[in-house]
């Protein structure tokens, strides 16, 4: 008999980690919490949640040995889920409160949605909190039986621009400014947006996730 995989949550101290949990439960998993690298060396495949400050969650991962625990899984080819500010880490730099250095895994920034327009008007509220559509630009395994009408949960004042373009998996519209919404590459899918609260389209994105575990 197979035995259920092990999914890991890290523990970044700023996320919804109940709702990744909860989202996780509903399949034949394992799951498990990762608040520091001496937590649960056999783990099947990570998910890295977070919300709010890009420089605080570094600071906390950095903390408790978290940044370099997540390297060495991804260096193993481990299936991974990165979420929101957790997909931000994963580039070279943020510009949030400052400059801070991320996990550097794949070159690009993060910067701020602009308020205004080319005109300098008013255009746009940040942060962006609410539901909006994404735009698949290449295949993705990992987005298998979406439909390209579904709506997906966003909460978020800053955005990746990724220097490789060929990673980036949907783009989102938010009043004429389009930005990366999700990146996928080998064993790596993130996404700006939130699956646990996007109903049951984000729950797909979960179940595509497990079955390549």
């Amino acid at each position: 008999m197979k035995n259920k995989p092990i999914i890991g949550i890290v523990d970044t101290e700023t996320s919804n980690i109940k709702s990744v949990f909860h989202a996780l439960s509903l399949y034949d998993v394992e799951v498990k919490y990762i608040s520091s690298s001496k937590n649960y060396e056999k783990i099947d495949a990570m998910v890295v949640p977070g919300i709010g400050n890009f420089g605080y969650v570094m600071s906390k991962l950095k903390q408790n040995n978290l940044d370099n625990y997540i390297i060495e899984k991804l260096s193993k080819k481990m299936p991974s889920l990165f979420i929101c500010v957790g997909m931000q880490i994963l580039f070279s730099k943020s510009y949030e409160f400052g400059e801070h250095k991320g996990l550097n895994i794949f070159e690009g920034e993060v910067n701020k949605i602009s308020e205004t327009d080319l005109d300098g008007k008013k255009a746009r509220n940040v942060p962006f909190i609410g539901w909006n559509k994404i735009k698949f630009t290449k295949n993705c395994n990992y987005f298998e039986d979406l439909d390209i009408n579904n709506f997906f949960y966003f909460t978020h004042s800053y955005y990746v621009q990724p220097k490789d373009k060929r990673i980036i998996s949907s783009t989102s519209d938010y009043n004429d400014f389009e930005y990366c919404s999700s990146i996928s590459s080998n064993n790596i899918l993130a996404t700006q947006f939130h699956p646990e609260k996007s109903g049951e389209s984000g729950l797909k994105i979960y179940k595509n996730f497990i079955k390549k575990i």
